[in-house]
């Protein structure tokens, strides 16, 4: 794999935890988010918490993977989406079924992730 084609593939995925990580922090309606942390059983101040947190988190990922990427980051990046993809199959599994497959993206971007972590450091 060419060095162009990993600083493509970190490209795309910073673009993916920067906007998804801006969209949860209030540009998608708040009330639908808690409305569905609820669902998993986290209400109240322990949502706005998580909602922010996993804003934070996301956000970071995102910077993280432009400015230092590493074989670290791509394992915890893996390990935050595999936690997600876990949590949503048990508590809000039709996001299995889908039309636009919020979940489904979770299988390229996780191979994404696989490349990045096989192949960087180690093209030309």
């Amino acid at each position: 794999m060419q060095t162009a084609d990993i600083r493509l593939i970190r490209y795309s995925l910073a673009i993916v935890w920067l906007v998804t990580g801006v969209l949860s922090i209030g540009i998608y309606p708040q009330q639908d988010s808690f409305a569905l942390l609820a669902r998993i059983g986290i209400v109240g101040q322990s949502a706005l918490a998580a909602l922010y947190l996993g804003s934070a988190a996301d956000i970071t990922f995102g910077i993280m993977t432009l400015l230092i990427p590493s074989k670290a980051l791509w394992q915890g990046q893996a390990v935050l989406v595999l936690i997600y993809t876990v949590v949503i199959s048990i508590w809000l599994p039709e996001f299995w079924l889908h039309p636009f497959g919020p979940i489904l993206k979770n299988i390229p971007f996780l191979t994404l992730l696989w490349l990045l972590y096989k192949y960087e450091g180690t093209t030309q």
